[in-house]
């Protein structure tokens, strides 16, 4: 057990010190090691050629496309798409150490922000545990009748924790009586106010805890019990929250999270809604998970990609889900998930069919179900009237858009095949047409990489190249460095000056610079720092020249201020000051300031 009311920046550093970055990242993605670097395909960008490279020895990643970069904690934090002190937590684990509770006068705030959450993971625990022991009550018999009609057991029950909300107070009253404020009960996304007063917005609704891969409640779904209710919304979900982000969660995670510790997943059945993953669970699909809405996201993608590569989209069987199941197909295939998508029929969803035709029933259309390419080649078919040329034509041409870009030439062929049978238009003319249509996306590829590397540029800032020797030369602890020169001053770029900052404190310690912390330091792109390759020469004399070259440059400045102030105010003190100035620019000279 760490001890309490620690320093958090010391904490974060002893975690960094005590795990391997390619341990943390071959947890998510394959590495190979090329010399001293370990490179793999960047998981935040698509891409086929590695560009993604681990530095063992600094204990950093960098990716040379996205220009992506950070430590083993930011990895895990944009991996699973979560805050810094949940990455951290994980990280933690991983280092067999326990995050403490932190000292509230720490700069960066993370007491006060920790603490804030962990009220309201508190407060929604308590509040799904009272939801879940109201369904045993009297008064909740409207939603154990609905439990029974949908035919869902008492195992299910308990496994996603079910629960009844029996009116607007009740709940408010609870959590007020165990000490959690209105102001808290509000922001957790239970309350609401009308008038002067708070109430509970599920109120007569079954409840559905929503729980993140920690095991904790973060929000809830309720669905409304009362068929005579003005209330038009069957459903209703927790609003966005400091703890709540429905873009980045999905429901059945935890489960998921509790099965991959037992055994390896084979496959994932990404479904709409939570009773089709309940439905699912107890025909025993227990890899059933829900996005929470229709619209998939790269968190969500990428967090489903850490317990599996191989995905079943099972969305409702109508053309409405088959447009919500579209966007979503390439935002999974762009993560490298393997996907295949299930045809339910028309106007069923998962719980209808298990309901209908039972686990064997929806067993076989798993086995039946579409590739990607397939499917939309099957929804393009829908799209068209193909008994027209014209409606022929424009299908053939959307078709092959989708063959053209599959990297496999046999596959390619096969499904060339499939819109021959579908048009009967010969195969010469179709791999006349697919030509066309594969230059469009190379073209379209080398777009989306200029605009890729543009973006990328945007990210990196612009450092003085002698402040950048300067400062490197700090963070690797040069015998030349000392701690009588004056540098902050003259620094002219904040995350320069941070990490400068950061290095002279470790160095007053009598301590080594952690590079890897430097990612924690500052919110600017230290990549360039950490980065730096000192060359053949690089010594006292390079530094000297540095620094005075960024003290010139300091004092250039500060002679043109004065000079714009003396022409409003001929004020002649600073003509004094400036010629003080004309003084130190003259020693700098002499002392090498031009040498750089």
């Amino acid at each position: 057990m760490e001890e309490n009311n620690v320093d958090f920046s010391q904490f974060v550093e002893k975690v960094l010190s005590r795990v391997d970055i390619v341990n943390v990242i071959s947890r998510y993605l394959p590495l190979n090691k090329k010399g001293k670097t370990f490179w793999g395909c960047c998981p935040f960008h698509h891409e086929k050629t590695p560009s993604f490279a681990v530095n063992e020895e600094r204990q950093f990643y960098h990716c040379f496309g996205c220009k992506e970069s950070g430590n083993a904690i930011t990895f895990v934090q944009k991996s699973e798409s979560i805050d810094f002190m949940d990455a951290l937590k994980i990280v933690a684990e991983m280092a067999k150490m326990e995050v403490p509770k932190f000292r509230r006068s720490d700069n960066n705030k993370p007491a006060l922000n920790k603490e804030k959450k962990q009220t309201l993971l508190s407060l929604l625990r308590d509040a799904g545990r009272h939801y879940h022991e109201n369904l045993s009550s009297d008064k909740a018999s409207v939603a154990r009748e609905y439990i029974e009609h949908r035919g869902l057991d008492a195992k299910i029950v308990t496994r996603f924790g079910l629960g009844y909300s029996q009116n607007g107070e009740e709940m408010i009253n609870y959590l007020t009586a165990k000490g959690y404020s209105l102001a808290d009960i509000k922001e957790a996304g239970i309350a609401e106010i009308k008038g002067d007063r708070y109430y509970d917005v599920f109120y007569n609704r079954l409840i559905i805890p929503i729980i993140n891969n920690f095991g904790e409640i973060v929000g809830f779904g309720g669905r409304l019990l009362d068929k005579q209710s003005h209330i038009p919304v069957k459903y209703r979900n927790t609003s966005a929250t400091p703890v709540f982000d429905k873009s980045k969660i999905i429901f059945g995670i935890n489960l998921l999270k509790k099965k991959k510790q037992k055994e390896n997943i084979k496959y994932v059945i990404m479904t709409e809604g939570y009773m089709d993953v309940m439905s699912l669970h107890q025909a025993g699909f227990d890899t059933a998970v829900a996005s929470m809405g229709t619209a998939l996201t790269q968190q969500q993608a990428r967090a489903i990609k850490n317990y599996t590569t191989n995905v079943y989209i099972s969305y409702d069987g109508d053309s409405a889900g088959q447009k919500a199941t579209m966007r979503g197909l390439d935002i999974l295939a762009e993560c490298g998930l393997n996907i295949k998508v299930v045809s339910l029929p028309e106007g069923m969803d998962p719980d209808d069919v298990i309901k209908k035709y039972g686990r064997e029933g929806y067993l076989k259309l798993l086995k039946t179900a579409d590739t990607l390419p397939a499917f939309k080649i099957k929804v393009l078919k829908n799209d068209f009237d193909l008994n027209t040329p014209d409606g022929k034509s424009k299908f053939t041409v959307e078709a092959l858009k989708v063959v053209a870009k599959m990297e496999n030439p046999v596959e390619k062929e096969e499904y060339l095949k499939v819109i021959h049978d579908i048009t009967g238009y010969s195969m010469d003319a179709l791999r006349q047409q697919i030509g066309l249509s594969e230059r469009k996306i190379e073209e379209k590829r080398a777009e989306d990489v200029k605009v890729m590397a543009e973006e990328a540029e945007k990210k990196t800032e612009t450092f003085d190249e002698a402040e950048l020797f300067i400062v490197a030369s700090w963070v690797f602890g040069k015998p030349f460095i000392s701690l009588n020169d004056d540098v902050y001053t003259y620094l002219t770029v904040n995350t320069l000056a941070d990490v400068y900052n950061f290095a002279v404190e470790k160095i007053k310690l009598g301590q080594k610079v952690n590079p890897s912390v430097l990612y924690n330091v500052t919110n600017g792109d230290v990549s360039k720092i950490i980065n730096y390759q000192f060359k053949v020469g690089d010594g006292e004399a390079k530094y000297k020249a540095c620094l005075a070259k960024i003290k010139s440059k300091y004092l250039l400045k500060e002679k043109i201020r004065l000079a714009d102030e003396y022409s409003a105010t001929k004020n002649s003190l600073l003509i004094v000051q400036m010629g003080k100035i004309d003084q130190q620019l003259k020693e700098l000279k002499y002392g090498g300031a031009d040498e750089f």
